[in-house]
């Protein structure tokens, strides 16, 4: 008598439903990630990088990354540049795609974050 008891059998069903519902739309959010190309711009807007989210692949690489997919270079631009100044360029708009990409992945996974704590909240009720 009086003992707190755990949750019961159709609380624990509904916990599970609920955590079956976030796994989905974390893979429908890493679906859509992955077909979104984002862009990185250097040398005031004549390099253009383009890459793609790969989302993490448990449990062989449980970091998600991000892969080059397109660079574009204005040709007047690669007629006259530099080798070292067109690695540079390159450099900062690889590192601009990736830091737009690491900021809309936080976005979206921030959404992610609040459906979990709310899950969580009802499992205390």
């Amino acid at each position: 008598e009086g003992e707190a008891k755990g949750p019961g059998m159709m609380d624990q069903l509904a916990m599970f439903k609920k955590a079956q519902e976030v796994a989905s739309k974390k893979a429908e959010l890493d679906k859509e990630l992955q077909q979104t190309d984002i862009v990185g711009l250097a040398a005031d807007d004549k390099v253009k990088v383009t890459v793609k989210y790969i989302p993490a692949q448990l449990p062989v690489n449980p970091n998600p990354g991000y892969d080059v997919a397109a660079i574009d270079i204005d040709e007047g631009y690669l007629a006259d540049v530099a080798c070292e100044d067109l690695s540079e360029a390159l450099v900062e708009g690889i590192r601009a795609a990736e830091n737009t990409a690491t900021q809309m992945v936080a976005e979206k996974y921030q959404q992610l974050q609040n459906d979990m704590q709310e899950m969580l909240q009802g499992m205390q009720k």
